[in-house]
């Protein structure tokens, strides 16, 4: 028998029901018949005759339903004729156009209790779909509810039951299949928007009838329980949670980041329902498709690789895997390891190729990483110890930095020659000291700072624009662009010594396949810590003299991180105020930190910096608080529970009061004469802290600039401050060598690469340095949570080069949960409470009362014997002021050689002496080439105020 392939099918009526006919059909060759494929429920389904319309009528006389003549007399029809009322099946059949679907159905009307329409078309086409639409309105009606009169409740079963059966997922490998292979999946199978195309070829493509099955169940649940106004246990908690007060208080609109509001959150708990629930409909689909097919096997994949970077244990994952939610955890790391050698091949091939080097290399950060390898039941062969290794990422630069520049400014050759003509650089005090113009912007950053306390802590106005402004003007600021950054594998080298840091660039080059030549060839530019960066001058310097450029590392300079820059000097300012605490008269910043009731131990150990600047920015803030409420004649003992409503003038004058008492030259140098050192450690800690203040927001804003000037300004600082002997040297150093020394292309690329930010957005920016530290946060959460055991090798092999995807899919959890993934900055905010403590302390000591330095005359000094030279007794308890003493060590040194100032020349270090060049001049320079009074940078200005 001969059966006829059925193509573009349409529907027409008669007979009361639905009858389907074809135009232009095409044959099916012998053997491919569907009869028999049905199953023993099947009647026969022979004969296949053509459609007569007369004998039609004839055999259905008592219908009330007629036919309008609109069949064509060479148009056919398949009519099974059955005895049962029965659904009898679906299959499918090949033919040589492909799969084909088969339809059998019948209905309790009358115009079909002896028929029955059979389909069969093309797969995955359109008229699918439109069979698919029949037998939906077959079970229901437009509002979902059955349609019990039309088919019996047991019929709609079958009826599903067929259709379900029915679909199924493709078979074979990605892309013609759904199956991935964990032995060659890549990085662009974990990308959103991979996995969205993914979900919606199953849940529209393959099994469409069970996901609208489903997802009508919960959504009609959602519907009746949003119109009773009922709701889950968890989503009140998530509409009405406990959000902090900093939450509430800080949100700004107007930001370039818009930080969530409660009423935002509420509104989307709205939402998170119906996202929830089409979820958890996908899930139960890429269940059901891996269930029928193990090969189905996508969100598995995607989830053995999550569940082993949250630490899920092998015993979780094997039942996840057993219930068709994970793969097993063998696939789960072999597909890590596969994902490793995917990004070393992106290293060697692109990040760090030849071509890609041209004309400048991607710059190198790098940090050395400390954790114990643990074990529990030790033994002589076993034992626990601590593993001391070193790792890092490759950050290429933004291509606009470099185009529009001379390639030569980038060569290897024009850094020698600038090294070479840095050995004649004059090296005086003035390329250090504040200009003018710096100063003007130090002293509006100051009052941005006393403006935020105000506006935060005291008062409000209905004029805003006139205020002080919030934020200093930019100097210079990075565009704020998502960096593109390939990890390096963890080395099992450490950079704590001169060997260490020679196996590292060894370890370095085996990773890029690059031959020792090719890597030594072209300009390297690296970042880390300062002991990485001695530990390389100080292998450099064994190697000296060397005229093999794979041996003398004369192609490699590294910079100070930026973030371990602030850490250490801000420790070094935080220790210097810190005071004592063990006696009950001394108001270092202990007693403010006791006040506002934060711990009180001292900062000497460098275990958290992040809480570090967050307690001197408290201490800054509580402070200011003081500081304004004292020239604005405000009782002092409580702040108001509600902001003072004051006009924008009145809030500028108050600023600038205060700026003029407490941080105004002439008020520090009658300060400075008093008797009582209260008031001059009071202004010399509000000034040294807001270096620090400013140095963080500089950097969260990108604003480098405004940081290079702070650095400047430290570089003087810590010339009189005890515990930065190394930074006192290497950082004036590095500011030479990225401003003056470098070609003006080559400065401007590494200035704007000091900083970076990882979302891609304005106002987000991280140091380089502090990025990898979040790294190793990441890498160690995973090594001691994924139960793989305390072999680094398998931290190196699996997780290292993997860490920012890993951390990646982590975070998606939270958006496949239906929730919105907010990223905040960290903020702060002192209490009510907190500043009131602080503030009935401050009374109690007479901090800043009646001690008007502006208004204080000078005391005249004691008349001296003749013969007997003037000298100035220290007060006990007197701070030193760290910036005036810096300015004498950098002054007196000049004038005596300059032993000092030329060890912040970049040649002492980075030249070799196989390159040609001459000697620089080492004579004294002459007082009137110093260019520089203390008197008149500390003496009294005309406009105090700046």
């Amino acid at each position: 028998m001969t059966c006829e392939y059925w193509s573009n099918l349409t529907q027409v009526s008669g007979c009361g029901g639905r009858i389907w006919q074809r135009s232009a059909g095409q044959a099916v060759p012998e053997g491919n018949s569907p009869q028999g494929r049905l199953g023993p429920e099947v009647d026969e389904l022979s004969p296949w005759s053509k459609f007569d319309k007369s004998s039609f009528h004839q055999k259905h006389q008592s219908s009330r339903h007629q036919t309008s003549g609109q069949y064509k007399k060479e148009e056919t029809i398949r009519i099974v004729h059955s005895q049962s009322r029965q659904i009898t099946g679906i299959t499918s059949f090949g033919t040589s156009q492909g799969e084909h679907l088969c339809f059998t159905a019948h209905s309790n009307r009358l115009a079909r209790d002896e028929t029955e329409s059979l389909l069969t078309e093309p797969a995955s086409s359109k008229w699918n779909r439109l069979a698919a639409n029949e037998i939906n309105s077959l079970a229901c009606d437009k509002t979902g509810s059955l349609v019990t009169e039309r088919l019996a409740g047991n019929k709609v079963d079958s009826l599903a039951k067929i259709y379900v059966i029915a679909e199924s997922p493709k078979r074979g490998t990605f892309p013609n299949g759904a199956y991935h292979s964990s032995r060659k999946v890549d990085n662009n199978f974990f990308t959103r928007k991979a996995k969205e195309t993914r979900e919606k070829s199953l849940v529209e493509e393959e099994m469409p009838f069970l996901h609208n099955l489903l997802l009508a169940k919960l959504t009609n649940c959602i519907k009746r329980k949003q119109e009773s106004g009922i709701l889950d246990d968890d989503d009140v908690e998530s509409a009405c949670s406990n959000d902090s007060l900093e939450e509430i208080s800080f949100d700004n609109e107007n930001s370039s980041t818009v930080e969530p509001t409660k009423d935002y959150k509420k509104k989307e708990s709205l939402n998170k329902r119906e996202t929830r629930a089409k979820s958890t409909v996908k899930t139960i689909c890429a269940m059901v498709a891996f269930g029928e097919n193990r090969r189905a096997n996508s969100m598995q994949l995607w989830n053995s690789v999550i569940f082993v970077a949250c630490g899920v244990t092998e015993r979780i994952n094997s039942y996840l895997h057993y219930i068709g939610l994970t793969m097993s955890r063998k696939t789960g790391l072999s597909a890590l390891v596969r994902l490793s050698d995917t990004t070393r091949k992106t290293l060697a091939g692109q990040e760090l190729s030849i071509k890609s080097r041209k004309p400048i290399s991607p710059f190198i950060c790098i940090d050395n990483i400390d954790f114990e390898e643990r074990i529990h039941f030790q033994s002589v062969e076993k034992t626990s110890h601590m593993f001391h290794g070193t790792w890092g990422y490759v950050h290429t630069l933004d291509p606009t930095l470099i185009e529009g520049h001379d390639p030569k400014d980038f060569s290897l050759d024009s850094y020698k020659q600038a090294v070479k003509d840095s050995a004649k650089l004059k090296i005086t005090p003035p390329m250090f000291m504040p200009t003018f113009e710096e100063e003007i912007h130090f002293c509006a950053a100051i009052k941005s700072q006393i403006a935020q306390v105000m506006m935060t802590y005291i008062a409000t106005t209905d004029d805003s624009k006139k205020l002080v402004p919030l934020e200093p003007p930019t100097i210079d600021q990075i565009t704020a662009k998502k960096p593109q950054i390939t990890m390096l594998k963890l080395m099992l080298a450490s950079d704590n010594c001169a060997e260490g840091v020679g196996k590292i660039f060894s370890d370095i080059i085996d990773q890029t396949y690059l031959t020792p030549e090719q890597f030594f060839s072209e300009l390297q530019v690296m970042e880390g810590d300062l002991g990485t960066i001695m530990n390389l001058e100080c292998l450099r310097s064994q190697r000296k003299p060397s005229g093999h450029k794979e041996e003398s590392l004369g192609n490699i300079f590294m910079l100070l991180g930026a973030a371990h820059t602030l850490w250490n000097i801000g420790q070094a300012i935080f220790l210097k105020h810190f005071g004592n605490n063990k006696n009950q008269d001394d108001l270092g910043a202990w007693r403010t930190l006791q006040a506002l009731g934060l711990p009180l131990e001292k900062p000497a150990a460098k275990k958290d910096f992040t809480l570090m600047l967050t307690n001197m920015q408290k201490i800054h803030e509580a402070t200011l608080i003081h500081c304004l409420l004292l020239v604005m004649g405000i009782p002092r003992n409580s702040l108001p529970n509600e902001k003072l409503k004051l006009t924008a003038k009145s809030i500028n004058h108050a600023i600038d009061l205060c700026y003029t008492r407490f941080f105004g030259c002439t008020a520090l140098q009658n300060a400075d004469k008093s008797d009582s050192p209260k008031l001059f450690n009071l202004m010399t800690r509000l000034r040294d802290f807001a270096t620090v203040i400013e140095a963080n927001r500089a950097m969260k804003a990108g604003n480098i600039g405004q940081l290079l000037n702070i650095w400047r300004r430290w570089s003087v600082m810590a010339q009189g401050i005890t515990g930065l002997t190394h930074y006192a040297i290497h950082l004036p150093r590095m500011i030479l060598l990225i401003t003056k020394v470098l070609p003006p292309a080559l400065c401007h690329a590494i200035q704007h690469s000091l900083l970076v930010t990882p979302s891609g957005r304005p106002g987000h920016f991280v140091a380089k340095d502090f990025l990898l530290e979040t790294f190793n946060y990441w890498l160690k959460f995973m090594f001691n949570k994924s139960g793989i055991g305390t072999k680094a090798k398998q931290l190196r092999d699996l997780f290292s080069s993997n860490v920012p995807l890993l951390q990646h899919l982590i975070r998606s959890i939270k958006e496949d949960s239906g929730a919105c993934n907010y990223y905040q900055s960290h903020k702060h905010q002192l209490t009510l409470q907190s500043i009131n403590a602080f503030l009935r302390m401050a009374i109690t000591k007479s901090i800043g009362d009646n001690t008007d330095s502006t208004k204080t005359a000078s005391i005249p000094a004691p008349a001296l014997e003749k013969g007997k030279k003037k000298t100035k007794k220290k007060l006990k308890g007197k701070d030193i002021d760290i910036m005036r003493r810096g300015m004498e060590v950098m002054q007196n040194d000049a004038l005596t050689g300059g032993t000092i100032l030329n060890r912040f020349r970049p040649s002492e270090t980075l030249l070799n002496p196989s390159w040609m060049f001459d000697e620089a001049s080492s004579l004294p320079i002459s007082p009137g080439e110093l260019d520089i009074s203390l008197e008149d940078y500390f003496g009294p200005l005309e406009n105090d105020d700046c």
